[in-house]
């Protein structure tokens, strides 16, 4: 089975399972070097990119399924993350103040994806790197700066009158 590229022909870029070379669509059906079938690569909606792992298996970096192409099975992947632009609304260098945040954003709705958070954790990498993003849906950006620069405390004995 062969086919032209995967734009043209609606298949995905190959991989071999077994030694993890890639080839792109239409190449052949089995590794030049161990012999193994190929198969077809899963495709990350969030990374915006075709991973070395099967359709199916689960991106390391998003925890959501690896589907076949852009646009083919949203009902796999999270509808949050089909086709969704996402913009920073705000730059941390302390996790905590980063979680906070990122409760309260998603309590009220807002889904949250974070950029650099491995390397947010307190050493020089996270000075290299400018913070760890809080990213949200382009669309409700106006939204998620509302709600993070609401100021929140505890009621006191005068509201309580």
């Amino acid at each position: 089975m062969k086919y032209a590229d995967s734009k043209t022909s609606g298949h995905s870029p190959l991989m071999c399972p077994r030694c993890r070379r890639a080839y792109p669509a239409g190449e052949s059906t089995l590794c030049d070097q161990c012999g193994e079938r190929l198969q077809e690569k899963g495709y990350c909606p969030v990374c915006e990119n075709y991973l070395m792992l099967p359709q199916g298996a689960t991106c390391p970096k998003h925890d959501l399924e690896l589907i076949a192409r852009p646009g083919d099975d949203p009902a796999s992947a999270s509808p949050m993350t089909v086709g969704v632009g996402w913009a920073p609304v705000r730059i941390f260098s302390d996790s905590t103040a980063l979680a906070a945040a990122r409760i309260r954003l998603e309590a009220e709705g807002i889904p949250t994806y974070l950029e650099g958070e491995r390397m947010g954790s307190a050493s020089m990498y996270r000075v290299a790197t400018g913070g760890i993003r809080l990213l949200v849906p382009a669309d409700q950006i106006a939204d998620a700066r509302i709600i993070l620069d609401q100021i929140w405390a505890a009621p006191t004995a005068e509201d309580e009158l």
